[in-house]
């Protein structure tokens, strides 16, 4: 008997469970009321306060209670990304790899501000639901018809999520005020330094705190991207760590 993936349907995640709920459902619960109220916990008081009785107090039940729909946390957080990843479109077709690598990294941060506290939970992990396909048949079409080799492709993702959520992450822990104030005492301390013993450091001082937080975002991107571009002509090495074919 064929399976679904023969028809033309994409199998489950590893990580996903079947419902095993039992007796009569109970009309506030379902696998898509616990996601939503975990998203609620995570943007109120960060991905740390997500736990099950966090989650079943934000909806009134018992934490046992959540099992039946949800086999643990960690398939609770995938399930959330996998809801939160949905909203980032497929880029239209004709655009330059660059411009869809830039694209992409732009959506994923907009995502992280739209959801505070998500951005963390993916550190550490690797998203991977059905929502996150066609995002990343798409990108890895573009990169492969470029020319891009096969294994520099298929880190692509890895790499630019780790960026952008690190980036979205720092964003949220860093001081809530006063960042302003800390970068100029920040420019004017280096400023100050003796220029005998420190000439470089005085000589780029105000250029280490420049530029707004949107404008080292950008310059990151830039930095993957040329990078990427590096590729086409210069293939891996062994001494870059590729894994072997």
């Amino acid at each position: 008997m064929a399976g679904d993936g023969d028809r033309g349907v994409p199998p489950e995640p590893p990580w996903r469970s079947a419902p095993r709920r039992r007796g009569t459902p109970r009309p506030q619960l379902s696998r898509d009321a616990i996601v939503a109220a975990a998203l609620k916990v995570v943007e109120t008081d960060g991905g740390d306060a997500l736990t099950m009785r966090r989650v079943a107090d934000q909806i009134g039940v018992s934490a046992s209670a959540l099992y039946g729909y949800v086999a643990n946390k960690e398939e609770l957080v995938q399930l959330v990304l996998e809801q939160i990843i949905s909203e980032i479109p497929v880029p239209e077709p004709g655009a330059s790899w660059q411009d869809t690598v830039r694209a992409f990294g732009r959506e994923m941060l907009g995502l992280f501000q739209r959801h505070p506290g998500v951005a963390g939970l993916t550190l550490g992990r690797v998203p991977s639901g059905p929502s996150l396909l066609a995002g990343a048949e798409y990108l890895l079409a573009v990169m492969r018809a470029a020319g891009l080799p096969d294994q520099v492709a298929a880190f692509v993702g890895d790499f630019g999520s780790l960026y952008v959520g690190a980036f979205a992450y720092e964003q949220e822990v860093a001081p809530p005020a006063g960042q302003a104030d800390i970068a100029a005492q920040v420019a004017g301390w280096f400023g100050a330094l003796p220029p005998d013993q420190f000439p470089n450091l005085v000589a780029v001082a105000a250029k280490m705190t420049a530029g707004s937080p949107q404008d080292r975002f950008e310059w990151g991107l830039d930095i993957i991207v040329r990078g990427l571009g590096t590729y086409l002509t210069d293939p891996p090495s062994a001494d870059a760590r590729w894994p072997e074919d």
